[in-house]
């Protein structure tokens, strides 16, 4: 999880909020947007903002994924270890598990309707797996990304 901030942005002042665009691109899962859509209104509903058109600030989100190969090396007896050296002196063979892993990200960006400029930028991965997301990793994915959002003030020096 990481997001960046305009050190320059007036967050107090935001209290109601609006979608950047309606439509989802092309060749994306639109069920899966509607449910990520509904997951931010939710977690923004909680902490007290209200959706307007147009709001003091708009959200906008994009969703990625990325295949990687991971490799384990699982020693002379795979996942059977014996420390001692084997049986009767017998070395064995060593194994490597193989996978292939899908990473997901979530990445939500908050702009400010007045100017049209971003402010906030919050991004999270996580791997993921099947086709279907389940709601409860949206939701978690969701809550992690906005619970920096507003960012805290800075200190007074």
């Amino acid at each position: 999880m990481s997001f960046d901030a305009d050190p320059q942005a007036d967050f107090s002042r935001y209290r109601t909020y609006s979608w950047a665009y309606d439509a989802a691109p092309q060749g994306s899962n639109p069920l899966l947007r509607q449910r990520v859509r509904a997951s931010i209104d939710r977690y923004l509903a909680s902490r007290g903002y209200t959706q307007a058109r147009p709001g003091n600030f708009a959200v906008g989100f994009t969703l990625g994924a990325r295949n990687r190969v991971t490799l384990t090396q699982l020693g002379t007896y795979g996942p059977y270890y014996r420390p001692w050296g084997g049986w009767g002196g017998w070395g064995g063979y060593g194994q490597i598990d193989v996978r292939n892993v899908t990473d997901g990200s979530l990445v939500i960006d908050i702009y400010d309707t007045a100017s049209k400029r971003p402010v906030w930028h919050g991004m999270t991965t996580q791997e993921v797996s099947g086709d279907i997301v389940k709601q409860e990793k949206i939701d978690a994915a969701v809550s992690a990304v906005l619970a920096h959002f507003p960012p805290s003030p800075a200190p007074v020096k």
